[in-house]
């Protein structure tokens, strides 16, 4: 997946040292991402390969600046696609979360040909929850996960 400035690509374990830099080691980027979850640098590889996510890198420098992803999901009990980023706090603030999530719902729509697209947050996380809402989610219900509890957004296309 490309957009005008970035690019999703397949993780591979010589990431790991500049994600646990960026994201694992950032307590402020972890309470709204994995929760209470602590990953050793050791283990990054092996835990981000198993949630499927890919590493989100600037298209001209090659600089990583996060994680995302469109991943299958039934919280709504349905055969659905969430979609979701996590970028490094230097990152916050412009427009990545944007464009990315933007791609990232053409791609559900387009290619996956869902007819919804879906996005979770931490309830706290009030920078992600307007961003997914300026992409035309809306709230639908709030769950509880292995990660704590998280608000459901939806997006309808039809």
């Amino acid at each position: 997946m490309r957009t005008e400035r970035l690019r999703l690509r397949a993780l591979n374990q010589e990431d790991s040292k500049t994600l646990y830099e960026l994201i694992f080691s950032d307590k402020d980027v972890i309470k709204y991402t994995f929760g209470k979850d602590t990953i050793s640098e050791q283990n990054i590889y092996e835990y981000v390969k198993q949630i499927g996510l890919k590493v989100l890198e600037n298209n001209t420098t090659k600089e990583i600046i996060g994680l995302a992803g469109v991943l299958p999901c039934s919280y709504l009990q349905e055969d659905d696609y969430e979609f979701g980023f996590i970028l490094a706090k230097k990152f916050w603030g412009l427009g990545y979360a944007s464009e990315i999530g933007k791609a990232q719902i053409e791609s559900i729509k387009n290619s996956l040909l869902k007819n919804r697209a879906i996005a979770t947050v931490y309830h706290e996380n009030f920078a992600s929850i307007k961003c997914i809402e300026k992409l035309g989610l809306k709230y639908e219900t709030t769950i509880s996960t292995d990660r704590g509890e998280r608000l459901v957004y939806l997006l309808n296309f039809k």
